[in-house]
């Protein structure tokens, strides 16, 4: 039976790998699948899933890295008709198990069993795990029938209490999201696209699935820290039609261009960008160098990825008179945005407000945690429907007559630091923790790089404490964006007389 428009995404690519099962799914470092092999690597997973008792609103450790490895796990988990929690393997081994922890996750996949033993030991945990490797017999079960209202994944942000938030993504969003993106970004069956983001970003899973379920081929590039013009090569070498990518990293690109112009690889047909603000100036020279077209993206998780995009033409292009922010855009299908008051009353065209979305994007809300959710997700009250819900940003937006979603600013103390969300709450949090702070507050600082994390902190009389000594200690508890990159240790912190913080009187951020 041909999918529908609310097929949930491994169903439809199971059945991409039923009507063209020698096509190449999956390229990478370690060599390449086919639908049918990636189909019957899945299912493989998914039996050894089930006999350990995973099943609907179960998570499951992603615990493989890029490639081959990661495809297998995260459709196996999903034919088992579980959720896979998308984790950074790298992060510190009380950051693992606070977060499986946090998502009641008692199963895994790993790639054998030396890895899986190495997670249980990193998590302090016992896993049921399943082997990506493990070869599937012709009669292997069919994937789950999954509810499209079912848990699709979780992944965690960080939160403004000091401790991460899980989002947890329905099966329904995920389908509508992903079949739009691939409509956005006209996908086909013969187009090579990179998997360029880390696997715990949600964006590897814009990079897939839109691609899988077109019939195209997922390219996993080894080295996601190489520069653009070392990349260069490898897109052209795997004939890439489609990139989506950090917009910092493509700033540096388009820069890079500039100053050194030169081709890019003929296959290569759009550029997405996303996760950060660029600048139109960039947009200009790079359009004006003949490269190929670029869309813009905004989103967070609790969309499901990415809610609005925008492509200027020739004639917005002409129209910028600076070095503005690209506008965030219009809302996608299926995507409803509203640029609202203190009041939630409509703002006027050109007035800012706070950014609300809602729609089939949204997130299903954070996993467990009743209160959170009805405190982010909120009712609708322009919907007309009964139970619909929309979602506050934190984005201060504004919106010219018959114009696009322009960005302003954050309404909280979230930042972004090298693409991640970041509350300034959790790095206090994590701040705190030391035994030797007695008070601390961080703030985003400029930098030549972009936004970097400052820490100012006071410490008890007589600590040995230092600045190195203190992000060494938050290394090995906190991912590595979660460190400040200036630390200030002080007596006391600035306060005025009704004890709040002065933020005035702080000192410059030390310098490393």
């Amino acid at each position: 039976m041909s999918p529908t428009e609310t097929t949930p995404v491994p169903l439809r690519i199971a059945h991409r790998a039923g009507i063209a099962p020698e096509a190449t799914a999956v390229r990478a470092a370690e060599g390449e699948l086919t639908y049918r092999q990636l189909d019957r690597r899945a299912r493989a997973v998914a039996e050894e899933l089930r006999a350990a008792g995973a099943g609907p609103e179960d998570t499951v450790l992603l615990g493989v890295r890029r490639g081959i490895h990661w495809a297998v796990g995260l459709l196996g988990i999903w034919y088992a008709g579980a959720a896979p929690l998308l984790v950074d393997l790298d992060a510190p081994d009380e950051r693992l198990r606070t977060l499986l922890e946090a998502a009641g996750t008692r199963h895994a996949v790993a790639p054998d069993t030396y890895a899986a033993a190495m997670l249980q030991r990193r998590t302090g945990n016992e896993l049921f795990w399943a082997s990506t490797t493990t070869a599937a017999p012709t009669a292997a079960a069919p994937p789950a029938d999954i509810a499209p209202g079912s848990l699709a994944y979780v992944l965690f942000t960080s939160g403004s209490t000091g401790m991460p938030k899980p989002v947890a993504v329905g099966h329904a969003g995920l389908a509508a999201q992903v079949r739009t993106l691939a409509e956005r970004y006209g996908l086909t069956a013969g187009d090579a696209v990179l998997q360029f983001a880390a696997p715990a970003f949600d964006v590897s899973l814009e990079e897939a699935l839109p691609t899988w379920c077109t019939g195209g081929t997922a390219v996993f590039v080894a080295d996601n820290v190489l520069s653009p013009a070392e990349l260069e090569p490898f897109l052209a070498e795997q004939r890439i039609s489609v990139v989506n990518l950090p917009t910092p990293y493509w700033t540096q690109w388009a820069k890079d261009l500039e100053r050194a112009p030169r081709p890019l690889p003929d296959a290569l047909r759009r550029v997405v960008i996303g996760s950060d603000a660029g600048r139109t100036a960039d947009l200009v020279t790079w359009a004006a160098a003949g490269h190929p077209p670029v869309v813009s993206c905004y989103g967070l998780t609790e969309s499901t990825i990415t809610a609005t995009s925008y492509e200027p033409g020739p004639a917005e292009l002409a129209g910028f008179a600076g070095d503005e922010l690209i506008p965030l855009g219009e809302p996608l299908a299926g995507v409803r945005a509203y640029v609202l008051d203190e009041e939630l009353r409509e703002a006027a065209p050109g007035v800012p407000g706070e950014l609300y979305l809602a729609g089939s994007c949204l997130a299903r809300g954070y996993h467990g945690r009743p209160a959170l959710t009805s405190e982010r997700f909120v009712a609708d009250p322009f919907a007309g429907v009964p139970g619909e819900r929309m979602y506050r940003t934190g984005d201060r937006v504004t919106r010219a007559p018959g114009g696009p979603l322009v960005f302003l600013g954050r309404a909280d103390d979230q930042v972004k630091i090298r693409g991640h969300r970041v509350e300034l709450k959790e790095v206090e949090a994590a701040v705190a923790a030391h035994p030797d702070v007695v008070d601390v507050v961080a703030r985003a600082v400029a930098a030549p790089g972009g936004p970097q994390l400052a820490a100012w902190a006071a410490v008890t009389p007589g600590s040995p404490l230092t600045p190195d000594a203190l992000r060494r200690h938050l290394l090995a508890k906190v991912p590595g964006y979660l460190v400040p990159a200036a630390v200030t240790l002080m007596e006391r912190l600035p306060r005025t007389p009704g004890g709040k913080l002065d933020p005035r009187a702080l000192p410059a951020p030390a310098p490393r």
